[in-house]
C-alpha cells in the first residue's frame, strides 16, 4: 500500500487506487482547506506497475520543485515531495509506493495499517481470535468469529466499505482498495474441490504428515506441516464414512470438542490449525474455488470438504477414495442401464 506524509502535520495518507486531493471535502479522497487549492486540485492513480500523478488544479502541482504541465503526468518514486498551488505550498513526502490493497486502517490511534491477504487472521488479547477472508464469488470481505465454545455454530458476516471494527477496543476501518490488475493467474487452474485430489504420506508412528493436492498431471507440494495431521483424522472419518455407504451430506462429520479431546489440543490450538490450514490452501491456490471452505463447520462439527484423497502410511496405502468414488459411478450406471 502506497504512503505519503504530510509534512506539516507528519500524518500518513493511506493512497486509494484512485486518489483525489482537494477542498471539496465530500468529493475528494484526501481534504485540503487552503483556498488557494481547487476543489478537486490534482490525482494520483495507479496504473499497473506504478503511480501517476496528474494536475487538474488552477494555481498547479510541483513535484520536486518542477512544475506539472496542465496535461502531462509524471511517475512517482519513493523520496518525491508533492506540493500545490506553489513550490513551498500545502506539500507530501512519498514515503512507500506499494500496488493498492485491501487493508484496515487505524481509527483515532497511531497504529500501523494492516494489509489484508486473502485470508487473515486477527489475534486480540481480550476477546476471541476473527479470520477476515475474502469470497471470489460475492466479492466481498467476510468475518468469521473463532469461538473457543466449539458446540457452538460458527457464525460469518460480510462486511461493507469503510465498516469498521473493533479489536481490544481499538477501532479500524476496512478500506476496499483492490483492482483489476491484482487478478491471479489460477494455480492450478482449478473451478471446483472435485479437481483436486489430497495425497497424504504420513510417518508410521505418526508424527509427521505431508500433503500434495494433485490436479491432472499438476502437483502442489503442501510439504509437513503440524497443522497436517488434523486434516488427516478429518480425511480418514470422511473414509470410513464413504466405505459405509454414507451420503455425501453426512460423511465426514466430527464434533470438534471430540477431536479436540483426542488430539490433546484446547479449543483455541484447534481453532488456529484449523486456519493455517484453510490459510495455506487459500495461499496455494490465489483464492480460488471457495477454497477457504476446505475444512467445512456446521454446529459444533468439522469435516475435510474434499472427497477425493489418497492416505498412505509408511509404504501402505490405507485408502483411496478415488475408488470409491468410481465404483459408486459404475453402480448409478448399471443401476439407470436397468431401469
Amino acid at each position: 500500500m502506497a504512503i505519503l506524509i504530510n509534512t506539516q502535520t507528519q500524518q500518513h495518507c493511506l493512497l486509494q487506487s484512485h486518489h483525489s486531493f482537494g477542498r471539496f471535502k465530500s468529493s475528494v479522497n484526501t481534504f485540503v482547506s487552503e483556498a488557494v487549492i481547487s476543489k478537486v486540485h490534482a490525482f494520483i492513480e495507479w496504473h499497473g506497475e506504478y503511480w501517476l500523478l496528474r494536475d487538474v488544479s488552477s494555481n498547479g502541482t510541483w513535484l520536486n520543485d518542477k512544475k506539472l504541465a496542465g496535461d502531462k503526468v509524471a511517475q512517482l518514486n519513493v523520496g518525491d515531495t508533492i506540493a500545490f498551488a506553489s513550490k513551498s505550498g500545502y506539500s507530501f513526502e512519498v514515503q512507500d509506493l506499494k500496488p493498492p490493497c485491501d487493508c484496515l486502517i487505524p481509527v483515532e490511534h497511531n497504529s500501523e495499517a494492516i494489509e489484508l491477504e486473502y485470508f487473515h487472521l486477527l489475534p486480540s488479547k481480550k476477546s476471541h481470535n476473527r479470520v477476515l477472508s475474502y469470497n471470489n464469488k460475492t466479492t466481498s470481505w467476510w468475518q468469521e468469529i473463532l469461538d473457543d465454545n466449539l458446540s457452538e455454530a460458527t457464525v460469518s458476516s460480510e462486511l461493507n466499505d469503510q465498516e469498521c471494527l473493533d479489536i481490544d477496543g481499538l477501532i479500524w476501518q476496512l478500506k476496499i482498495n483492490r483492482t483489476l490488475d491484482d487478478t491471479q493467474l489460477l494455480r492450478p487452474s482449478v473451478t471446483s474441490l472435485d479437481q483436486l485430489t489430497f495425497l497424504f504420506q504420513t510417518s508410521l508412528d505418526e508424527e509427521s504428515t505431508h500433503v500434495v493436492m494433485q490436479s491432472g498431471e499438476q502437483h502442489i507440494d503442501l510439504l509437513t506441516r503440524s497443522h497436517h495431521y488434523l486434516t488427516l483424522c478429518l480425511a480418514r472419518q470422511r473414509a470410513k464414512d464413504m466405505q459405509a455407504g454414507l451420503d455425501d451430506s453426512e460423511q465426514g462429520w466430527v464434533y470438534a470438542e471430540l477431536l479436540a479431546k483426542d488430539l490433546g489440543f484446547d479449543a483455541s490450538h484447534l481453532n488456529i490449525q484449523i486456519y493455517r490450514m484453510r490459510k495455506q490452501f487459500v495461499d496455494a491456490l490465489n483464492n480460488t474455488c471457495e477454497s477457504s471452505n476446505i475444512i467445512e463447520r456446521n454446529a459444533g462439527k468439522l469435516r475435510l470438504a474434499s472427497k477425493l484423497f489418497r492416505i498412505t502410511k509408511g509404504d501402505t496405502v490405507e485408502c483411496d477414495t478415488r475408488q470409491f468414488s468410481h465404483q459408486k459411478s459404475n453402480v448409478n450406471a448399471n443401476q439407470y442401464a436397468n431401469h
